[in-house]
């Protein structure tokens, strides 16, 4: 696609959010940089001008189309707005200048919420990024490379970063079944509509990497056996007589594996677990399994066939003569069949952020918080800054007992939590702990 175009196709992961999307519910995820003062709201739209401008994959609006959902280019200037206490909130885009995201400020944070048909966290942050440094540019007057992430203002856009990547990578002659059973669900009394209780941990790095290392896994794989420990054991506690498997979504970034510089959205998913119907399991064991199923799963061939299959659906005769109203209730249903009922949980990790060292002493913090999801009560999103991990839970229910047994798994191990809420009766660790 280039620069001109005044219209472009949704990507395959695209596709499916606006069609399953409803008046309480949409997929949004939320990105925050923290900064060492008070952040200037006038400054602040300046730079997102600026950037939204030098970002065609972030000054888009969505249109209703035929047979498909597309999207247009929008001319209009982002709207700044004060920070909420409950975020990831559905995006309308008719009461927000046509923009699929929305930048947000409290004292010194910077947020970014993106309804996730635009982009994915890595998209995200990329963004954000370049909004942050035209920010610390404009106010300090300095000047801060394009690297990190950092998007170059004065530079053209990229047609690489508005790429279709799951359609450029996808090899259709090798696909995989998408089949997976229905996995335990926590459930729980719901929170009012518009609520959304928020969890955020900072835990020294080196000290989780330590525990990691001593079950001979990875980070991301600690944290998802110490997320499925604590739903297994909810589940254990409710004496079921049919037990189900508990399974945690992990996202994968595929810019691992390919080339890709876009920042739509590029990324699969694969659902680690155990299946308690087996059988007890201990913490090792849980570690076990979740080791070798993300090393058997995460790898070019076994992902590319699952994206190929994803592709491959779209590209269907049948589907694509389907009208957009028949597509929306079939999505629907399929979402319903083989979504959010097939894990019980999801854990993002957007790794290490780095930032161009013009910008580092500026910079105090940063959080990644997935939104509310549509089946499951409960979910996790993970970054690692300046020695530190980031973790946030959030949840749509009244009870944190997953939080709870989550966190009190890591303190009991060693782990330091510093616990942050939104909401002031779960701000300090001897209260959600206890």
């Amino acid at each position: 696609m280039n620069e001109t175009a005044k219209w472009y196709r949704l990507d395959n992961a695209a596709k499916l959010y606006p069609s399953i999307k409803t008046s309480r519910w949409s997929s949004v995820y939320r990105l925050s940089i923290s900064l060492a003062e008070p952040v200037d709201k006038n400054l602040l739209e300046q730079a997102a001008a600026i950037a939204v401008k030098r970002t065609p994959a972030f000054n888009l609006r969505i249109k209703r189309g035929l047979f498909w959902f597309y999207f247009e280019q929008n001319g209009n200037e982002p709207i700044i707005y004060e920070d909420v206490l409950y975020p990831c909130a559905n995006i309308q885009p008719r009461l927000n200048n046509g923009f699929l995201f929305k930048l947000r400020y409290y004292q010194n944070r910077i947020a970014l919420e993106v309804f996730h048909s635009l982009a994915d966290g890595s998209g995200g942050m990329s963004f954000l990024k370049t909004v942050t440094a035209q920010y610390l540019e404009i106010k300090y007057n300095i000047k801060i490379p394009a690297c990190c992430g950092v998007l170059d203002a004065n530079a053209p856009p990229d047609a690489e970063e508005m790429e279709d990547a799951y359609k450029k990578y996808a090899n259709l002659s090798r696909r995989r079944s998408r089949k997976e059973d229905a996995a335990f669900q926590c459930g729980g009394e719901a929170l009012p509509a518009g609520c959304l209780n928020i969890i955020t941990a900072h835990m020294p790095l080196e000290a989780l990497i330590n525990q990691a290392k001593k079950y001979k896994c990875s980070l991301t794989e600690y944290l998802v056996s110490v997320y499925i420990w604590a739903i297994y054991g909810i589940q254990c506690s409710m004496h079921r007589r049919q037990y189900k498997p508990v399974k945690i979504s992990v996202p994968v970034n595929m810019r691992r594996f390919y080339p890709s510089r876009t920042l739509r959205n590029f990324s699969l998913f694969v659902n680690p677990g155990i299946d308690p119907g087996l059988g007890e399991y201990t913490f090792e064991e849980v570690t076990r399994q979740v080791h070798y199923f993300m090393r058997y799963e995460i790898n070019a061939k076994a992902l590319n066939a699952q994206m190929a299959a994803n592709v491959g659906s779209e590209r269907n005769p049948a589907v694509r003569i389907m009208p957009l109203f028949i597509k929306k209730f079939a999505l629907g249903m399929v979402y319903k069949m083989a979504g959010e009922s097939r894990f019980s949980g999801t854990l993002s990790n957007l790794g290490e952020i780095e930032f161009p060292e013009e910008m580092k002493k500026y910079i105090t913090d940063a959080a990644f918080i997935l939104g509310r999801g549509r089946v499951n009560s409960t979910a996790a999103a993970m970054l690692s800054y300046n020695k530190n991990v980031v973790l946030t839970f959030s949840r749509s229910v009244q009870n944190a007992e997953v939080e709870r047994r989550f966190f009190t798994f890591l303190i009991k191990n060693g782990v330091q939590v510093k616990i942050e809420s939104n909401n002031p009766e779960e701000e300090q660790d001897n209260v959600l702990l206890r």
